[in-house]
């Protein structure tokens, strides 16, 4: 029978496999499933960005006014896109850039803004005054804003996220996009 020594205790490599297993396979585990959840994110985020310029280039192709069907069928299509079944919000608002022709004064001006989803269409332009660019007078735009819910599959640190996009485009059928109620 051997005695306990510290020293022999502290040079003796048994058991020191099992000991780093114990310590390394819960990180490996953690590290495979945070990457598989931030792919996911990244995944989420980039098709959300490809269904939105989708919506902003078919609504830029229309020759004919949008109805609210039309605008319910968008709603549907980048659900479609994106592949979720969560709640998704489309916006679609159309701004115009007036030039008084008395003072020459310039102003941004919203021809019509719209929303499906539980999204309202913009009252005014405040909100969107920084995210649109300098265009010319009387060239319209068409504003494209999409939110789509995305929750992480596993806890690894990432909360739950609401992805918000947007999305401007020139008609290039015709100088304005007609809003129709019917």
């Amino acid at each position: 029978m051997t005695k306990f020594f510290p020293r022999t205790f502290a040079k003796s490599e048994t058991g020191s496999l099992s000991v780093e297993a114990v310590l390394v396979i819960p990180l490996l585990v953690w590290a495979l499933t945070a990457t598989f959840v931030f792919f996911d994110a990244f995944k989420t985020l980039n098709t959300s960005q490809k269904a939105t310029y989708t919506i902003a280039d078919m609504i830029s192709r229309e020759e004919m006014a949008i109805t609210p069907n039309y605008l319910t069928a968008l709603h549907e299509t980048f659900d479609f896109l994106s592949k979720s079944d969560g709640a998704n919000a489309v916006r679609v608002t159309v701004v115009a850039l007036r030039e008084d022709p008395e003072t020459l004064e310039q102003t941004l001006e919203k021809e019509w803004s719209k929303g499906v989803g539980g999204i309202e269409g913009h009252e005014t332009l405040d909100t969107l005054r920084d995210r649109i660019p300098d265009i010319a007078v009387d060239d319209v735009l068409i504003v494209v804003e999409t939110e789509q819910e995305w929750a992480p599959s596993f806890a690894v640190g990432l909360a739950s996220y609401r992805f918000r996009e947007v999305a401007i485009a020139w008609p290039r059928n015709e100088r304005q996009v007609k809003w129709n109620d019917s």
